[in-house]
């Protein structure tokens, strides 16, 4: 018979009545509740992070990022995409992005990766 915390759970969380939750060993409750957990769905869009602009273009970069489906970051991470800069940018991350392989783009760059979704060519 179950224990009360797995009953419990699995009444709020399936269509199990108490009868058939009660035939079950905590293991086999146990087992169902760790299947029935919903998986959360991996967010697969691109990452960019904006560095060295001025608050005001920092969040109209922001903005035009997040209307086309972009995820944006604060800093540099294992799953970023694109670092983009402008002159102020800091070396430390800039350093970083490049040591992981992350494309770095000016704005005229993200611009014209936004227009035409081409990666464009490093200058």
């Amino acid at each position: 018979m179950a224990s009360e915390k797995p009953t419990m759970i699995l009444l709020s969380k399936s269509d199990m009545s108490k009868e058939e939750i009660s035939g079950l060993s905590d293991g086999e409750a146990w087992k169902l509740i760790y299947s029935i957990r919903t998986v959360k769905a991996k967010d697969t869009r691109l990452q960019v992070c904006f560095t060295g602009f001025g608050t005001s273009k920092k969040q109209e970069l922001t903005d035009l990022a997040n209307a086309n489906n972009f995820k944006v970051v604060l800093s540099v991470t294992k799953k970023l995409d694109f670092l983009c800069g402008d002159e102020n940018a800091g070396p430390k991350k800039i350093e970083k992005a490049e040591a992981q392989g992350v494309q770095f783009l000016n704005e005229g760059q993200f611009i014209q990766l936004i227009e035409t979704g081409e990666i464009p060519n490093a200058t």
